[in-house]
Formats: C-alpha cells, sequence, structure tokens
C-alpha cells in the first residue's frame, strides 16, 4: 500500500519546478494533491500530469500573499478532498542582486512570498490539519521549504537570504509549540542547494555582474564545481525528502532541517 494514501496535502508553488516534482511524488505515494500556484494555468497543467499516473489532484490559483485567498484554498481542499494531512509550503521568489540596486519592494515581495506566505498558510490550515491529526495516529505534517542561503551567506542574495533564514526559525519556532501543545502536527524544513529548474539560467544570468559577455555554460561550471558531489541537484531529490517528512517514517522528527545539497555546506 502506498504510504501516503488516503492522505490530503496542499503544495505551493507547485507549478513548475520542486513544486511540481513534489506534487508528482506525493501523488505516487498515494495523496491526494491540491497543487496551488500564482499562475493557474502552470497548476493546472501540472495537475493533468498528475491525475495521468497517480492519485486525484486539484488545482488552485493561490497568491501566498493574500490572507482571504488562503484562506479560500484551504475552504476549497476540504470541500473537495475532505480533510487536510500535509501542507508544503514551497512557493518563492528571489530578487538576485546586491543591496545597492535592492528596491524597497523588492525586499519586500521576497519576505512576503518567502516568509510571510508560510506564516499565512500556516495560520489559514491549522484548524483543518489539527482536526486531522486528532483522527490520525500518525498526525498532520508541515514542510517548510528553506534555502541553503538560510545557513551560510549567499553574496548577491541579501532578501532572499533574508526571507529564507527568518523562515528556518520560525519553522524551529511553531515546530516546538506544536508539539507541546499536543496539536499533532509536525513542522520540519528543507534546505536546499543549487537545483536545476527553470530559475537556474536568471541566476546563472545575473552572476555575469558586469562582465557580459561571459559564457552561461562557463558560469555553470564555475558554481558546479563548488558542490562536492559534482553537479546540479535535480527537483526529484528535493521532493523525495519532502516525502520522507510527509510520511510516518519521519514521525519522531520535530523542527528538523534536512539539506539536500551535494554537500555545499558540509
Amino acid at each position: 500500500m502506498p504510504s501516503l494514501e488516503k492522505r490530503v496535502a496542499l503544495v505551493t508553488g507547485a507549478g513548475g519546478g520542486i513544486g511540481a516534482a513534489i506534487c508528482h511524488r506525493l501523488s505516487k505515494e498515494g495523496a491526494f494533491v491540491v497543487a496551488a500556484d500564482l499562475n493557474f494555468d502552470n497548476a493546472s497543467k501540472v495537475a493533468e500530469q498528475v491525475r495521468q499516473v497517480g492519485a486525484g489532484c486539484l488545482p488552485i490559483q493561490l497568491d501566498v500573499t493574500d490572507q482571504l485567498q488562503w484562506r479560500s484554498a484551504v475552504a476549497e481542499t476540504l470541500r473537495v478532498a475532505g480533510g487536510l494531512d500535509i501542507l508544503v509550503n514551497n512557493a518563492g521568489v528571489a530578487h538576485i542582486k546586491p543591496l545597492e540596486a535592492v528596491s524597497v519592494d523588492e525586499w519586500n515581495a521576497d519576505i512576503n512570498v518567502n516568509l510571510n506566505g508560510a506564516f499565512l498558510g500556516i495560520k489559514e490550515s491549522l484548524n483543518a490539519m489539527r482536526e486531522r491529526a486528532e483522527r490520525s495516529p500518525s498526525g498532520a505534517s508541515i514542510i517548510n521549504i528553506a534555502s541553503v542561503s538560510a545557513l551560510v551567506g549567499s553574496p548577491g542574495m541579501p532578501a532572499y537570504s533574508a526571507s529564507k533564514g527568518g523562515l528556518r526559525l520560525f519553522s524551529k519556532a511553531v515546530a516546538l509549540d506544536f508539539a507541546k501543545r499536543r496539536y499533532g502536527i509536525r513542522v520540519n524544513s528543507v534546505y536546499p542547494g543549487l537545483i536545476d529548474t527553470s530559475l537556474t539560467t536568471p541566476l546563472f544570468e545575473s552572476m555575469r555582474g558586469a562582465n557580459s559577455s561571459k559564457d552561461i555554460e562557463a558560469i555553470r561550471a564555475e558554481m558546479i564545481e563548488k558542490y562536492p558531489i559534482g553537479r546540479i541537484g535535480r527537483p526529484e531529490e528535493v521532493a523525495g525528502v519532502v516525502c520522507f517528512l510527509a510520511g510516518e517514517d519521519s514521525s519522531y522528527m520535530i523542527g528538523a532541517e534536512l539539506v539536500v545539497d551535494g554537500g555545499l555546506t558540509a
């Protein structure tokens, strides 16, 4: 029997990259997946792909910075699927530029999506997840997708680093709070290094700096050189860790930090 059968998962930033891989993996393990993304077309495409090979999948348009949209997303999840067992706060943005070039709006955007979005998601999902946890011996699970930028300094990414660093300690605080209050909801976080998604090329382009003639492949090679494993990660490798944290095999893990970075921070 699949390990997540009869479980319901809501995944933000589900429209591509890591989010899409998480949806596929959770569905493969038997979960009904709610694929939430600001871009509804992308969420719908992922949902259609998931439905072809896995369990049910519901696409939802969601701006994670909007509390009312979160409220509606949770209500729709309960209406269609009957409960909520797993929440994956994966949606994220990154303005990659030096501090003097970061506008106030860009700073706020990174904080609002990467940190406030997780806060709102947990706040609006809490009652539904507590109710579900009371009915299940394995409880419920919240997984926040942070970044190695929350663990070590990332030059040229001050807003992103601040938001993910905040998410790191926020995750620990609510993990302890929920555990001590016996909510039956485990909170853990994942710290990916460089993962091969549609955002990888823009990252490399931003690293050109003043040398606009520098070859993207040369930048890519320089970046890979920093990773002991000798390559960039795959979205599926992050999804596997998320699936582990969502299921019963991680039932004794509270406030844990799982780093998926090919040895970068080691």
